[in-house]
């Protein structure tokens, strides 16, 4: 997947957006590090890549009956204690907000996370 005709295929095919947001229902720690990893390189990839990791995540939501889009990544930083998939959940969060189109979209992600409690973990975890 560093190639860019496999991000050029994963992020043309919207079909993997509901495979990504099934696999981070798994409990095996590295496939869903791999996902994040994923997710993220497509979000610096491309503006469509970037569009695609947020539709995976709004899909997750909606299948488990979720009421926030960013909370399994919140839930998963709560609880895991491996610090490389706290390293790719951190940098995905770094992506989402990065990688925004605009500023008005950077701001409401950061504060969508804010909301979420991000600080207070990130505090915890120092």
């Amino acid at each position: 997947m560093t190639t860019h005709t496999g991000l050029d295929y994963i992020i043309e095919n919207k079909e993997f957006t509901d495979k990504f947001a099934t696999a981070l229902d798994k409990s095996n720690v590295a496939s869903k590090k791999q996902v994040f990893e994923l997710l993220s390189a497509m979000c610096v990839y491309s503006n469509q890549g970037y569009a695609r990791a947020l539709e995976a995540l709004e899909h997750y939501k909606t299948t488990k009956k979720l009421r926030y889009r960013f909370g399994v990544i919140l839930d998963e930083l709560n609880k895991e204690e491996s610090i490389s998939y706290r390293a790719a959940l951190l940098g995905f969060i770094n992506c989402l907000i990065i990688y925004s189109k605009d500023i008005e979209d950077r701001v409401r992600i950061r504060n969508e996370f804010i909301g979420l409690k991000l600080l207070e973990v990130l505090n915890r975890l120092r």
